[in-house]
């Protein structure tokens, strides 16, 4: 799979962390805009594709928390074996990681939102604390 110029900002900012496996940058409508190592073309369209969808659901699930109002911000599925992370990342996109049972989830949903700043810088847009996430 071709690395983009953002790819290395993953690597850096998230494979560093014990226990993160991979990471992914992608749009809301579910393209990929930057992938960590190990993620090859493939996976990184099928998740791209997953993880929109998570995100879809999460921010329509809203009301069982009576959050209707406020945007969606952060879904974390955890399985046997690990987690899934998906975070807003600004105005229509989101970054995705996936990590081991092992790893710190606070942790890891720090050097999320700090990557999210980092990304932002980049890419010169807002970051998901000044352009807040689609509802």
């Amino acid at each position: 799979m071709h690395r983009n110029n953002l790819d290395w900002i993953l690597d850096e900012h998230i494979l560093n962390l014990d226990g993160t496996k991979r990471a992914l940058l992608l749009s809301g409508d579910g393209l990929t805009m930057a992938s960590s190592q190990g993620v090859d073309r493939a996976m990184a369209e099928r998740m791209s594709a997953a993880v929109s969808g998570m995100q879809s659901l999460s921010r329509g699930s809203a009301e069982f928390a009576d959050c209707q109002s406020s945007p969606w911000q952060q879904t974390m599925i955890e399985y046997g074996g690990g987690y899934i992370f998906l975070m807003a990342a600004g105005e229509s996109a989101y970054l995705a990681v996936s990590a081991a049972e092992r790893a710190d989830v606070e942790a890891v949903s720090y050097a999320m939102e700090k990557t999210i700043a980092r990304l932002g810088q980049e890419m010169g847009v807002a970051s998901r604390g000044t352009a807040g996430a689609v509802s």
